[in-house]
This record gives structure tokens, sequence and C-alpha cells, in this order.
């Protein structure tokens, strides 16, 4: 992987921006949850109305984010939608600096960040086929998995040490701020190309954006392949976010285990999605859709096992690790799987309907846990969610044929408008 990112300069200066603005995401994370406990009073329905709100752009603006990256400059979208998360980063500065934080104006400041987000992310995913080698695809999205896992690792880790250290949390926010300067640094000097394929005449308006999400939608009706990496994705997702944000921690706390053991598995989890992402390329060579169901049975697989190993810190270690593994072979299966289906004119699209889906499975998976958790214990909640995501993969996988599997549906003419 080294080999490649040396190889692929202008792709690792955009990672070196996307590492740093990972980074400053998980101080902003560790903020925003520290500030909005603090203006709720600790209430758990505001808190959950605050992270409601923080979620509605997705919903709202993620169709449109990936219209904008198949019409417009994806580079200028980057720097732009960066300077606009400085602006908002500093206002949140402000507002914390002055004592004038409220339940509101943190839901507002949630608001902005996610829907900037939702411009970024369909820029930035579109921009990696045409900054690379495609037969580097695999390596340079395991690559980016990385940068996720170690700005999340990292990230919160340095704002803690710096609010120890400082003490105002608005100070704090300042190192955020200026990770999105970097990133845009880091995007100027990756001199992402123009479009390859021309894109429509039409005046960039929301109702030519939401033409363009329409007419993109029903290409992915007709590309099976497609469809089902997306659909059963996202599934997936809803199954494994109630299992990873709900049960898991629940049943380490079950077996009369302290609240670390809980940071212990997630730290476990991103060791072992780092190792996982730097051997799936070596491992895999073929990254069809039908390769990428089997990632999320074996997946589901090994979710299903992991309460047989929550009673001990070592058990939970390994299983987490173990999960992380398997959620790394997925992870970079999955984007690579959507850019090898996709033409230079529909991958942000692409991208963005997916993401629409998968946060909202995301953001459904706390109701679905907790209706597992009424019907029976979490330790069987665990099982049978890791079964289903086993069963959706399986499913996924007889559903496409062989012969319509891999990069070759990918540059049929007329597949995907």
């Amino acid at each position: 992987m080294f080999k490649i990112l040396v190889a692929e300069r202008r792709f690792s200066a955009l990672l070196l921006g996307s590492l740093l603005s990972k980074v400053g995401d998980g101080i902003h994370e560790l903020i925003f949850i520290l500030t909005t406990l603090k203006v709720t009073g600790e209430s758990m329905f505001l808190t959950g109305l605050i992270y409601f709100f923080r979620f509605i752009p997705y919903l709202v603006l993620g169709p449109l984010g990936g219209s904008l990256a198949d019409r417009l400059s994806r580079s200028r979208l980057m720097v732009l939608a960066d300077l606009a998360r400085m602006a908002v980063t500093l206002a949140f500065c402000v507002l914390l600096l002055l004592g004038l934080a409220t339940p509101v104006t943190v839901g507002v400041m949630g608001f902005l960040m996610t829907a900037l987000r939702t411009i970024f992310q369909p820029a930035f995913q579109a921009a990696v086929p045409a900054l690379v080698d495609a037969k580097n695809l695999p390596q340079v999205n395991g690559a980016s998995q990385i940068a996720t896992e170690l700005g999340g690792l990292v990230g919160p880790a340095v704002g803690g040490l710096a609010l120890a250290r400082l003490g105002q949390p608005g100070q704090v926010l300042l190192a955020d701020a200026a990770s999105y300067l970097v990133s845009v640094l880091c995007v100027l000097a990756a001199r992402v190309p123009a479009h390859a394929a021309p894109v429509s005449p039409a005046p960039v308006t929301v109702g030519s954006l939401l033409a363009d999400f329409h007419a993109n939608y029903r290409g992915i009706l007709r590309n099976r392949p497609l469809k089902i990496a997306i659909t059963y994705s996202a599934a997936c997702i809803l199954f494994v976010g109630a299992a990873l944000r709900v049960l898991i921690p629940s049943i380490i706390r079950q077996h009369g285990l302290p609240d670390s053991f809980v940071g212990y598995a997630m730290s476990a989890t991103a060791v072992g999605t780092i190792a996982g992402a730097l051997v799936c390329a070596r491992v895999l060579h073929e990254f069809g859709t039908r390769r990428l169901m089997l990632c999320w049975a074996i997946y589901g697989l090994v979710l299903a096992a992991f309460p047989g190993f929550a009673a001990t810190l070592p058990t939970i270690f390994l299983a987490a690790v173990a999960l992380g593994v398997a959620g790394a072979f997925v992870d970079v299966v999955l984007p690579t799987n959507i850019q090898q289906l996709s033409d230079d004119g529909s991958i942000g699209k692409n991208f963005s309907f997916f993401s629409t889906l998968a946060n909202t499975g995301e953001a459904l998976s706390a109701v679905l846990a907790s209706g597992i958790v009424i019907a029976t214990s979490v330790g069987s909640g665990i099982v049978l969610i890791g079964a289903a995501v086993a069963i959706v993969g399986f499913l996924g996988r007889y559903r496409v044929a062989p012969a319509g599997d891999g990069r070759a549906e990918a540059a049929t003419p007329g597949v995907l408008p």
C-alpha cells in the first residue's frame, strides 16, 4: 500500500487532507457530545432530539450532494465545503467561548456540519477514480478506510488531552477549524481533474439536481449488481448499527464489566479495521458484487459469534478485532464495487444514494435495537442480527449471476444515465 501511495501522489495529497479532517472531526464530535449533554442537562430526550435534527440533512440534502458532484467541479465543491465547515466551527467556538450555547444553537451547528458533509463526501468519493489507476482502487480505498479509523482514534484522544490542558472547549475547537484549512490546501494540491464524461447542460437548480438523481435512480434499478450492492448493503447497515451502537456495549456491561471495557472494545475494533484494510487488497483480487455479499455474510457470522466471547477482556479484544477485520473487508470492497460499476457522470449520485440509504438505516437502527431487546435478550438479539446480516449477504450473492458481476458491466454504454 505504501508503494501505491508514493506512486499515486495526487491521491496521497487528497488523503492527507482527509486524514487531518477526520482527526478534526473526532475532536469536533467529542466537544459536540460534551456540549450537548451540558446544554440539555443530560436529558436523553433533548439529546436524542438534537441528534435526530443533525441527521435530517442526510434525507433532505443527500440526493443533491451527489448530483452536484456529477455536475460541478469536485475540487471546488470540496474546497467550498471545507471552508464553510471551518466557518461553522469557528462560529461554534465563539458560542462556547461566550457561553451562548443552547440546545437550539448546538442543534443548528450539528445540522450545518452534516449538511456540508453531504456535499463534501460524494465529491471526495467521486474524485478518487479520476486520480488513480483503476487497478489501484482497492488499495487506495483501503488507505481511505485506514485514514478514517486513525482519525476516529486520534481525534478524540487529542481533543481529550487538549481539553484537559486548556479547560475550554471553544479553544479546543480551534484545532478542528485549522484542520479544514489544511484540508483545503491538500485538495488544491491534488489537482482533481475535470469530469471525463459530459454532464447535463441544464442550469443547476434544485429541480434539475433532483431530476438528475431520479434519472440515476432508474439507472440503478436497471443495473442488478449495483442495485444489490447498494440496497443490500444499506439493509446490512440497518442491522449492524443496532448491534454496534447499543447491543454490544449492553452485553459487555451485562457481564458485570466496567464501562471502560466498552471503550477497549471500540478501540480493538478500530485496530482490527486498520489491520483488515492493510491486507484486504493483498488477499482479494476481485471486488464484484458477489464478493461484496460474501464479505457481508462473513461479517454477519462473526457478529453472531460475538456474545460467546463477551465475558472477559482478552476474549472481548479478540472478538472485537475479528469484527473489525471483517468490517474492513466490507469497507474496502463496497466503495471499490460502486466505483467499478459507475461511470464518471453517475458516480457521485450513486455514492450519494447509498449514503442516504445507509445513514437512514443507521438512524433507525436504535429503534430496531430497542424492539429486539424488548422481544428477547441482548445476547440473543446480537445473534439474530448477525444471522440476519449473513442471510442478506448470502441472498445477495445468490441473486447476482456470476456472469453479470464485476467490472465489465460498468463499461456497458447506457446502463447508467
